[in-house]
């Protein structure tokens, strides 16, 4: 069994731009571009070696900013496996401002790219970074869409979408009605928002399968491409994993330590985009978290370091609770509230 490197990555950003370094050609993985990070040693955290590690290749102190944890990837190489430990981490404008020599600490050459270039695969990257792309194409906040049955009809429901999500919005998509309607509701919201970022459920897309007609099948080819498949609870917990596409990027429903053994397991063999960790508190949707208010940040932030993939804090959240998420282990927030219900 081959050795495994525990490796602290900072993705460094301001307005849209990120620092990458060059690795030397005698290097592993070398003559690549790379994010700035090194080994932890033994005795320390996560996030300690993260700290020590960018003060010692580009000099910059970033005890107090917010390291907002996007997962772990492990990484089988010939030689080695390493495990990949991904913070994202934003810097003032004196901070991005004392990065412009184009230098690290120890003569190697930095460079600020724009993260359109960087997600376009325009800068080779060692193999083991290319999950970190994709995380970064996700938002801060996942929109979740309420039930056919809080509207009129179908048409009001796609209306209302349509208008009301923003502009390049990733959206899970809850039809929770028959066949029939769901595929009208995704179909008429996707046809008119070709921007948003679908997350559709599993079992959705099999009727999407079942009741779309072929000649509109390269239209949910192009959902898919773009979008996620969400798996709920129990279907994380009980579906074979060989029988899933591994054409598909996929989401999943945790809410304890062992559906996040789970997702990590699936996230050796597919393409997992993250998870939404609840219920942080209680809310009126969901009257059983009453009896126990929800597991809490502290109880979240705990499971939160068991997740090998990006954490969306999910019950009861808002927006006033983005800080408090990324404090405890969280890359966003997700939910129905964070838009007004309905018009």
């Amino acid at each position: 069994m081959s050795k495994v490197v525990n490796v602290a990555v900072a993705v460094i950003h301001f307005n849209n731009q990120y620092l990458l370094g060059f690795r030397h050609v005698s290097q592993h993985q070398g003559n690549r571009y790379e994010f700035v990070g090194g080994k932890i040693e033994p005795n320390e955290t996560p996030t300690q070696g993260l700290v020590r590690e960018v003060y010692e290749e580009i000099g910059l102190d970033i005890v107090q900013n917010t390291a907002v944890k996007m997962g772990v990837i492990r990484h089988d190489y010939v030689d080695k496996t390493v495990a990949l430990h991904v913070f994202k981490i934003e810097v003032s404008q004196a901070q991005f401002d004392g990065l412009q020599e184009g230098k690290g600490k120890e003569g190697q050459a930095v460079t600020w790219v724009h993260q359109s270039d960087l997600v376009a695969n325009q800068y080779a990257l060692p193999d083991a970074n290319a999950r970190i792309l994709e995380w970064l194409k996700l938002p801060n906040a996942i929109y979740i869409t309420q039930p056919l049955d809080h509207f009129i009809g179908v048409d009001k429901w796609v209306d209302f979408y349509s208008q009301k999500l923003p502009d390049d919005a990733h959206c899970y998509l809850r039809p929770q009605t028959s066949d029939e309607n769901a595929t009208a509701m995704i179909d008429g919201l996707l046809r008119i928002r070709a921007d948003i970022t679908p997350i559709i459920q599993y079992a959705t897309l099999a009727c999407l399968f079942k009741c779309l007609p072929e000649r509109l099948f390269k239209r949910l080819d192009a959902w898919l491409k773009n979008g996620m498949v969400h798996l709920n609870h129990q279907q994380l917990m009980t579906l074979d994993f060989s029988s899933l596409s591994k054409n598909y990027r996929y989401f999943a429903s945790c809410h304890d330590q062992h559906s996040l053994s789970r997702i990590n397991t699936l996230a050796t063999s597919h393409t997992v985009m993250g998870c939404f960790l609840s219920p942080v508190k209680a809310t009126p949707t969901h009257p059983e978290t009453f009896q126990n208010g929800g597991m809490g940040w502290q109880a979240f932030g705990e499971l939160a370091k068991l997740s090998d993939v990006p954490v969306f804090a999910l019950g009861g959240v808002g927006q006033a609770d983005l800080a408090t998420a990324y404090e405890h282990g969280a890359m966003g927030i997700a939910g129905i509230r964070l838009l007004v219900d309905k018009v």
